[in-house]
């Protein structure tokens, strides 16, 4: 039933003819208004839609201008609508931030070199932590001796009987790599920039006393120990950048214990499974109190000789033993 109807049937208008005429006019005056909002609709909207697309275009043509104007990339490529990253004196760099200590010591960097380009198989590297010390000499006359070579991370010591041993090593042939300063836990791993300052020191004593810029390291207590959870990511990732390399191990002779083992037992511990890998990194330790580690050194060699092994030193061309991230 339409509007119209009801309106009609309804007691009140009947009684009221000119009633029906007001409302029909109020009807139709509305109606009137509405057509009129409707068309002024239809000629503004896409009035402003035209308006704010030739802007849209006008923009995107001056913006074309200015990427036709740029010089060519540096790497001889173009600028995909993103403006050149300004240089180390500009302001208002745009992206990730860029660490602090990537600033320091900017000559702390390692020489060019090919990253895990030795891979040989049936070899045993030979590595002394922690000297050098009064067991360096006896270490180095035994590795003499057999003819093979070895690979010695090292501490801070300033003495002139210590830059001596240090002299020694390199002199043999032997190679040197940075193991810590301190060798304080705490301290080193307290950040980034702790760690830094810590190798830096090694590094410079190093190179001062033997003329050779040391390449490779080990992190004291493994690249993943107790101290560093919070940040060996951080350490690990800034030091390969700089193009150090560091190395882990996959056996120990069992000597990194304050009252060390027997010259057999040292001896069984770093033979065994002897065979089951084909590259051995051999985590030893020369400082002062290892007596029984030098003891024990003619049957590691010997051991290792008569399974086939060869026995060198390491390099930063050689594929580093690294622990494994844990999963988080």
């Amino acid at each position: 039933m339409s509007e119209e109807l009801s309106v009609e049937r309804s007691p009140a208008v009947r009684k009221s003819p000119s009633r029906l005429k007001k409302v029909r006019y109020r009807l139709t005056k509305q109606g009137k208004i509405a057509a009129t909002i409707l068309l002024v609709l239809a000629v503004l909207i896409p009035t402003s839609l035209a308006v704010g697309l030739g802007s849209s275009l006008e923009q995107a043509k001056a913006e074309l201008n200015q990427m036709q104007q740029r010089p060519p990339a540096a790497d001889g490529g173009v600028w995909y609508g993103q403006e050149p990253a300004p240089g180390p004196a500009e302001e208002g760099t745009q992206g990730p931030e860029r660490p602090a200590y990537q600033d320091l010591y900017p000559d702390l960097y390692a020489r060019p070199h090919e990253w895990n380009s030795v891979d040989k198989k049936k070899v045993c590297y030979l590595t002394f932590d922690d000297g050098p010390s009064a067991r360096t000499p006896e270490v180095l006359k035994i590795l003499e001796e057999y003819g093979v070579k070895a690979t010695f991370f090292v501490v801070g010591k300033n003495t002139e009987q210590s830059k001596q041993w240090l002299r020694d090593i390199a002199e043999a042939g032997h190679t040197i790599g940075v193991h810590s300063f301190t060798h304080d836990y705490r301290e080193i791993y307290s950040s980034v920039e702790d760690y830094l300052d810590d190798f830096a020191k090694e590094y410079a004593l190093i190179e001062e006393v033997t003329g050779i810029p040391p390449q490779i390291f080990r992190f004291p207590g493994g690249s993943i120990n107790a101290y560093n959870g919070h940040i060996y990511q951080e350490i690990v990732a800034e030091m390969t950048r700089r193009g150090f390399v560091y190395f882990d191990w996959n056996r120990a002779n069992g000597d990194a214990v304050r009252n060390s083992p027997s010259a057999a037992v040292l001896t069984r511990n770093a033979l065994d499974k002897l065979g089951t890998s084909s590259r051995v990194i051999l985590l030893m330790h020369d400082s002062r109190s290892h007596a029984n580690t030098v003891a024990s050194l003619p049957a590691v060699i010997e051991g290792y000789q008569n399974a086939g092994y060869t026995l060198e030193a390491l390099t930063p061309e050689v594929r580093p033993i690294v622990y494994a991230y844990p999963n988080p």
